[in-house]
């Protein structure tokens, strides 16, 4: 009788372990679809504000270097920038003749 017994138990317990197990994949998988489905939304959400940012950013004439080169960080992913740098300190001379100055050119790129 106490086989029997402990069978039953044991069987009652697979089964709620099996049962659990198929529940638990079942609603996990409902909440990953969900997961999905809201990335999906906020991407397009960033996507629309990034365009509409974008086209407030239009060049102008009357757009200032900084406003003009976070467009082109927003339109191309990146920004490149140049510009001459002054020579090692020797007296008398300056940048404004290139072969007097250093030209340098930094590149910044977006990071998805």
């Amino acid at each position: 009788m106490r086989k029997n017994g402990l069978v039953i138990f044991a069987g009652i317990c697979l089964a709620v372990l099996v049962f659990g197990h198929l529940h638990w994949k079942s609603i996990s998988q409902a909440e990953g679809g969900e997961a999905r489905e809201a990335a999906a939304k906020v991407k397009e959400k960033e996507k629309e504000a990034r365009d509409a940012l974008i086209q407030s950013l239009k060049p102008n004439k009357r757009q200032s270097l900084i406003e003009y080169m976070h467009y082109n960080s927003l339109k191309q992913d990146r920004v490149i920038i140049s510009f001459l740098v002054e020579s090692n300190g020797d007296s008398g001379s300056s940048a404004s003749n290139f072969s007097l100055g250093r030209a340098v050119r930094v590149e910044f790129a977006r990071r998805s």
